[in-house]
């Protein structure tokens, strides 16, 4: 099969413009993740992005243009990476397309690679990841998407707010699963997608989380689990907060 690694961005954010230039471990956000995604073994990287947005990048970066990828525009009224993929699947001749977030910087390769087989060999529309809560703070914090599963590792429902919660109030950290952002697409789940073009949806406007509106068309959503310390950054003050997690995690290791 053919795999592309796509990693979409662009630069007004409105929580945080120009977010892939700033810096986070001593180099660009848009940096690390292509650095993640080249690392992954199979596939080839796309970038994608309002061409504007690219040219900007190659301006303020110094040899971007010659780093280990191919670039292909996207409009500038695509609203989410998904809306981006969406729009150039069907220019490349692929089979599973996997997107990679701009701002998850903590990923690690080798467990983005390890799932790759089970898409080819499985009878997979999209597979996400998840990991465990590293504290109490990333279980409550409206920024991170919480998911709920069936016996079959399929999504039930994602939500900003904390899910599951008990009858009477607590938060058990152990039973809640956050969504790491890398999506692998099927190319027949892509055009399904794209065939229905814009059929609105309640809960992912409700919420704020496409993938709610995969699943209200009745798409089928697989999980698989990952060990993951990070978090999307969507706001400034998060960069600061993941460099010295970073940090932290180095030290307990040593």
């Amino acid at each position: 099969m053919k795999i592309f690694k796509i990693v979409p961005f662009r630069l007004s954010s409105q929580r945080f413009p120009n977010k892939p230039l700033c810096s986070i471990f001593g180099k660009t956000m848009i940096e690390t993740a292509l650095d993640i995604a080249n690392a992954i073994q199979y596939g080839e990287t796309i970038l994608t992005a309002p061409e504007e947005d690219y040219n900007q990048i190659i301006k303020k970066i110094p040899g971007f243009k010659r780093k280990k990828y191919t670039f292909w525009p996207t409009n500038k009224t695509c609203r989410s990476a998904t809306e981006r993929v969406l729009e150039l699947f069907s220019q490349i001749n692929g089979d599973i397309f996997i997107s990679i977030p701009m701002d998850e910087s903590l990923l690690i390769p080798g467990q983005i690679e390890d799932h790759i087989g089970y898409v080819e060999n499985n009878d997979i529309e999209i597979l996400t990841l998840y990991c465990d809560f590293y504290c109490i703070e990333d279980a409550v914090s409206n920024l991170s998407a919480k998911i709920v599963t069936n016996n079959k590792s399929e999504i039930l429902y994602m939500s900003r707010s904390v899910i599951p919660v008990a009858k009477n109030g607590v938060i058990d950290l152990g039973k809640l699963k956050k969504n790491v952002g890398v999506f692998y697409f099927r190319k027949a789940f892509l055009k399904k997608l794209k065939q229905m073009g814009n059929i609105t949806t309640v809960l992912d406007k409700f919420e704020g989380l496409e993938q709610l509106r995969w699943l209200e068309l009745g798409f089928t959503v697989k999980v698989r689990k990952v060990t993951h310390y990070g978090f999307g950054i969507d706001i400034p003050e998060q960069v600061k907060q993941l460099e010295k997690r970073k940090k932290c995690i180095q030290q307990l290791r040593n």
